[in-house]
């Protein structure tokens, strides 16, 4: 062997070792991916030891296993020409996790399929709008952090390898969002405004670099319709950037207090013409913010928040008024953690968020007018006193 063709082996081996992360069926583990570990160790430094081995599960097809034996394996030339390499890929990585079976059916593909043609449809509407730049509307900036936020559970569920999970997060997790996003947008009349537009331009070019690693082909369509340059596998993973947790807590109020309203109407089966919502006065909210605090520390029983409150500010509102204290600990208990942590750290002004994005909202969806008022403002509108 020549010098240069020793040198030239020499850089191929520095190039590819160590091994990050090899992959393989489960079933290899009692033989070749136990000799490939003491291969390695035998051979080579620590330092250039496999650092991870992933092992899948198997691919199901009708509850069986796909093998050639049972003769119910589709030859992969075959599949990717009738139904293209990205949805097949993507219906074997959403099926199941790296280490459970994978049950392959051509339904999925074709659920996987409409999804993406789904997706590019969006982007290709918005192909003429780019960068938000500065974000006036409340729906927006929730969209956009909502956005931000899908990125860092997608990244963190990427790098602990649960590819199902980030593919869930990318496809699907979103689309509560994008409608929720879609009625606001709607009901003031802005649904195909320029920088409404903008936003959802951004939240797909987001969406699309994410999906890149598990759908390169359609991916790479998606980029192009969005009318950015070069190409998404150049353009790199997302980075997130800051979340407006003001924005989330306000949409999570709107959407608290719409649903109230409609429970509402279903109950009394009545038409209103007016629509009154009244939100705490002070006592109540810091009574509210005293139990909500207690909660987050693990006490959660009746009893025990109660003893906590008699010790405190909020001694005189729990005793006048127990039953707001049982129905606040259930509400309490009803929210995810990350909205009950907001709650407690940002001092939001309910009646003025409620009055500025609800009157438009509830407005257009139950066709009433609507007024928000707070329940000590002397004012209010009490027609029974």
């Amino acid at each position: 062997m020549s010098p240069g063709t020793a040198a030239e082996i020499r850089r191929e081996f520095e190039y590819f070792y160590p091994v990050d992360s090899r992959h393989s069926g489960r079933d290899l583990v009692p033989n070749h991916l136990t000799f490939y570990v003491m291969n390695h160790v035998v051979t080579f430094p620590k330092e250039r030891w496999p650092r991870q081995i992933v092992v899948n599960g198997s691919v199901l097809m009708g509850g069986k296993k796909m093998s050639k034996s049972m003769g119910n394996i589709i030859p992969l030339r075959q599949a990717i020409k009738k139904y293209g390499a990205d949805p097949i890929r993507l219906t074997m990585i959403v099926s199941a996790e790296l280490l459970q079976d994978a049950e392959f059916t051509f339904e999925s593909v074709a659920g996987i399929t409409r999804r993406l043609e789904s997706l590019m449809d969006e982007c290709a509407r918005l192909e003429p709008y780019g960068s938000p730049g500065e974000i006036a509307h409340a729906e927006d900036r929730w969209m956009m952090s909502r956005t931000q936020k899908a990125v860092s559970g997608v990244t963190v569920s990427m790098e602990g390898m649960r590819l199902r999970e980030a593919l869930h997060g990318i496809l699907f997790s979103a689309e509560s969002d994008m409608a929720w996003h879609s009625k606001r947008a709607a009901a003031k009349g802005r649904q195909g405004a320029a920088d409404c537009m903008r936003v959802l331009h951004q939240v797909y070019s987001t969406r699309t670099r994410m999906l890149a690693p598990f759908a390169p082909h359609i991916a790479e369509e998606m980029w192009g319709a969005l009318g950015n340059s070069g190409t998404v596998s150049a353009a790199g993973w997302p980075e997130a950037s800051r979340v407006d947790e003001r924005a989330i807590l306000t949409e999570d109020m709107l959407r608290g207090a719409t649903e109230d309203i409609s429970n509402i109407l279903k109950v009394t089966k009545i038409a209103p013409r007016r629509i009154t919502v009244y939100t705490a006065g002070p006592q109540k909210s810091g009574l509210y913010r005293a139990i909500l605090g207690i909660v987050r520390s693990g006490r959660i029983s009746m009893g025990e928040v109660m003893r906590e409150l008699l010790q405190g500010e909020e001694a005189d509102g729990a005793r006048r008024d127990p039953g707001f204290v049982q129905r606040t600990i259930k509400d309490v208990l009803s929210q995810p953690e990350e909205i009950r942590r907001m709650r407690g750290e940002i001092m939001l002004d309910e009646r003025e968020a409620l009055e500025g994005e609800l009157v438009s909202l509830a407005g257009a969806e139950f066709g009433a007018q609507v007024s928000v008022y707070a329940e000590d403002d002397p004012g209010r509108y009490d027609p029974k006193g």
